[in-house]
């Protein structure tokens, strides 16, 4: 099955944070994880506002989730 994550979730899953329902389905080898640049983009907007709940670097965290094969 094909996983679209969304901006939580990919924030989620670099923090190690998954919660149980989502990681099930996350770390089922048999399942392709796919994320949007939207997601990235989202990012490096809300961290320019100093948001608090978005200071990962999304250079780091883009790199992360290919390494990962996201």
């Amino acid at each position: 099955m094909k996983i679209l994550l969304d901006t939580h979730l990919l924030l989620w899953a670099a923090a190690d944070e998954l919660p149980p329902e989502a990681a099930h389905y996350i770390e089922d080898i048999s399942n392709t994880l796919l994320f949007s640049s939207a997601s990235i983009w989202e990012i490096v907007i809300k961290r320019s506002l100093n948001r608090l709940d978005f200071v990962v670097d999304p250079v780091s965290l883009y790199s992360g989730l290919l390494s990962a094969g996201y």
